[in-house]
């Protein structure tokens, strides 16, 4: 019997519902700030009802480490109270599987066709082994493995450490630990994610840019609005970096350098025998923004690390970027069909 299905894909800046009939082309999707709810059982309960789903089985992604009972924490949303699932599970009388946002979107990328990704560097269609390395770089940061036989790893890469190898570099880690900024400090290891990430990643590196030297008054008012509202600022510093913007350019070019340099680490743990990269963000997926990003910054030379060691196998290695912005809600629902089928 076919039986209705839901899935989330539930981000530290956006959740999206997609639910329908198992088996049927047919299904209803969902898009929520994931910040104007208390809890994420109520994010759940209020999108279902929303979206007029009573399902009896439940993909729940979410962005966060998910011990065996299921019970998570949100990474990006301390304040949110722990999320039981067995409780909501027999609450609402649903099955409910939890998985790392990952786990999900590296399913999602398993489905992409030739025309739902770009290459990023000038590899052969055909010049890829079969293990895929799915990366986002989002509201958080975080990798999964996908290998040939089909089988999900994932990690949680986006909170090690970084390097910096440059003075600039070197600044912005002393601003981190220093406090400065709106953004506020970093106390212990500082991380990519902290660094990067989209949730307060650009916050910081555009603080620490303006630090140096002040803003055009057009951006620096966009973004202290964006601030006041709870928006995003990164969409705003790429938009303005390729309108040619220099203070918005260099903190992309920030960006740029330590978003390759984790990668090629990511790179050089899960794919010693060759693969295939492909990338997920919003600000990536943004138009102009991964062609400013291999045009005019280190990204890719990070990545490769020319005269570094193994820099022959990360030059053959392919990099590409999904183009579907719901990959991650995409591969939590196919993994919703496959559970009652």
């Amino acid at each position: 019997m076919r039986t209705a299905v839901a899935a989330f894909d539930v981000g530290g800046t956006n959740s999206r519902l997609r639910g329908g009939r198992a088996g049927e082309p047919e299904y209803a999707e969902l898009k929520v700030r994931t910040a104007d709810y208390p809890s994420l059982g109520e994010l759940l309960t209020a999108c279902l009802d929303e979206a007029g789903l009573r399902p009896e089985t439940v993909v729940l992604a979410v962005a966060g480490r998910v011990p065996a009972h299921g019970d998570v924490q949100m990474t990006n949303l301390p304040h949110w109270p722990l999320f039981r699932s067995a409780a909501f599970a027999a609450e609402h009388g649903i099955r409910l599987s939890v998985v790392n946002d990952m786990t999900a979107t590296a399913h999602g990328m398993a489905d992409l066709g030739p025309d739902e990704v770009r290459p990023l560097t000038p590899h052969a269609p055909d010049a890829h082994a079969g293990d895929l390395l799915a990366v986002s770089v989002g509201s958080g940061v975080g990798s999964a493995l996908l290998d040939g036989h089909g089988v999900v790893r994932t990690s949680e890469s986006g909170h090690v450490a970084w390097q910096p190898v440059d003075a600039f570099e070197a600044g912005y880690l002393a601003f981190l630990r220093a406090g400065s900024g709106e953004a506020g400090g970093i106390e212990g290891v500082i991380t990519v994610e902290e660094s990067i990430g989209g949730l307060r990643g650009f916050d910081r590196m555009y603080d620490y840019v303006c630090h140096a030297a002040p803003p055009a008054p057009e951006l620096h008012d966009r973004v202290t609005e964006a601030r006041r509202t709870g928006s995003a600022v990164a969409p705003l510093i790429t938009a303005a970096a390729l309108a040619g913007d220099p203070r918005a350019r260099e903190v992309v070019r920030l960006f740029a350098a330590l978003f390759g340099q984790y990668l090629r680490g990511v790179a050089l743990v899960c794919l010693p025998a060759g693969g295939v990269v492909t990338l997920t963000s919003g600000v990536l997926q943004a138009p102009g923004v991964a062609e400013f990003l291999c045009g005019e910054t280190d990204f890719l030379d990070r990545f490769v690390s020319p005269g570094a060691c193994h820099h022959d196998l990360l030059a053959e290695i392919p990099v590409r970027l999904a183009l579907d912005p719901l990959v991650g809600v995409r591969g939590a629902y196919r993994l919703a069909g496959r559970s009652v089928a």
